[in-house]
């Protein structure tokens, strides 16, 4: 079911600052920043590692509204929002025996997998069934 750690994602209330931070004190190279693509109101920049298969991703709300900017509100100074793991194959038929077995979908994707503007399929995995962390299965 899962191949590979994909990324981790951290809300952050100062993006130019947490880019600075991976950049300049940690020596990693920006991959990409940008608006994450309508609808989704906030701006993401990202890192990657090694041999670019993992990534840290840098969220910043820029609404006052939605799951990033509450997530903000709660952690004013930035924390973990998610963990994303790749899968093998299709994503739906990779997910679906943890789906028969109980696991609930969570957050945005309660209704199937969503399409991401950096050309990611997701499901978001109920955090009340991953011990308290957003869990995101993912396909390329």
């Amino acid at each position: 079911m899962l191949t590979g750690l994909h990324h981790v994602g951290y809300v952050v209330p100062d993006l130019d600052a947490a880019i600075a931070f991976y950049r300049d004190t940690l020596g990693l190279v920006l991959d990409r920043r940008g608006d994450a693509g309508p609808g989704f109101n906030f701006e993401v920049a990202v890192f990657r590692l090694g041999d670019g298969s993992t990534g840290i991703e840098l969220i910043k709300p820029i609404t006052e509204t939605g799951p990033f900017a509450d997530f903000l509100r709660a952690n004013p100074n930035g924390a973990l929002h998610h963990i994303a793991y790749t899968t093998d194959g299709h994503l739906t038929e990779a997910v679906a025996p943890a789906l028969a077995c109980g696991l609930q979908l969570g957050p945005a994707t309660a209704n199937g997998p969503i399409d991401t503007a950096a050309g990611w399929r997701i499901l978001n995995i109920d955090p009340s069934n991953t011990h308290g962390l957003l869990t995101q299965l993912g396909e390329q």
